[in-house]
């Protein structure tokens, strides 16, 4: 099978690229906008998604899938550039649909618990997107223009993911805990924030079953255990032997941040287990993981 993947540079498109080398099979193309470098055997090279040719792209490459990841992830800096946001979000993922319309490829595409309010918790793929940030508002119209052609494409949401690999541009929740404590300084971490933390290998391998049997629709692809910010801070703290009274547990309105965060968006995966026969790995023995990397 002949994948592209955008968003090469960042910790899922890294751990998709890892899953996905493991079929040999598998011929592998990768994009970013900086150069990555890899250990294995993958066709990479730099692309600015907003300026390319993206028709040509897909012409030219003739991926069977596209799995899509690139984007303006942080929610605070589509807050401050909403041009931008909408360029990469938005934009850029329609044209790549189109082309994946015009040319035959299965597109998988990865959106967000972001879509949702977070009044409710527990969302399942038929809830109705309600988002409080810009980020949201991006990537429900992502999930929409995808969904408007009518194309088979698979629509991944996922929540808070968080792993480890070498040299990552933008640190995840859990790397930053990690980095804070070990430095002995402290750590503001919400309290009234739920989510359901993912694995990256988990979300990697989730889309991998995907792209395998081209399954169209909506999939919730997150870690099957609800839990608040600072609590997941606090396994993090006593897993790796660091202080947790450093973790300052504060609301979300105490917190510095441009883009309103949902309260609870924590999704339901029961789908993803039945379709995909996915099984997330539990939350503490991520961490031990994570800790096997970094030690």
């Amino acid at each position: 099978m002949k994948i592209l993947v955008t968003g090469a540079n960042g910790l899922v498109g890294r751990r998709i690229i890892r899953t996905l080398a493991q079929d040999k099979e598998n011929l592998i193309y990768a994009t970013s906008q900086k150069k990555v470098q890899f250990d294995i055997n993958t066709n990479f090279f730099t692309v600015n998604l907003v300026y390319s040719d993206l028709n040509q792209l897909i012409e030219t490459l003739n991926p069977d899938v596209l799995i899509h990841c690139a984007a303006m992830a942080s929610p605070d800096a589509c807050e401050a550039d909403r041009y931008s946001a909408y360029k990469i979000n938005v934009e850029v993922t329609a044209r790549l649909a189109a082309a994946c319309r015009d040319y035959g490829a299965h597109m998988i595409f990865l959106s967000s618990d972001f879509i949702f309010d977070g009044n409710k918790g527990n969302y399942t793929e038929e809830d109705i997107p309600s988002p409080i940030s810009y980020y949201g508002e991006t990537k429900v119209e992502a999930e929409k223009s995808i969904l408007d052609l009518n194309i088979g494409a698979s629509i991944v949401r996922t929540s808070l993911v968080f792993g480890y690999d070498e040299q990552l541009a933008r640190p995840n929740i859990v790397l930053r805990v990690i980095d804070n404590l070990k430095k002995g300084k402290s750590f503001k971490v919400p309290i009234d924030q739920f989510r359901t933390p993912t694995d990256a290998d988990d979300l990697a391998k989730g889309i991998f079953g995907l792209a395998q049997k081209k399954l169209g629709g909506i999939y919730n692809i997150s870690g099957g255990q609800r839990i608040s910010v600072y609590e997941l801070a606090k396994q993090v703290a006593l897993a790796f032997g660091y202080n947790d009274e450093l973790l300052i547990p504060v609301k979300s309105v105490d917190l510095p941040e441009p883009a309103k965060r949902p309260l609870d968006s924590g999704l339901n995966i029961d789908k993803a287990i039945k379709t995909l026969n996915y099984t997330p790995t539990p939350l503490a023995s991520s961490i031990e993981r994570i800790k096997d990397h970094i030690r």
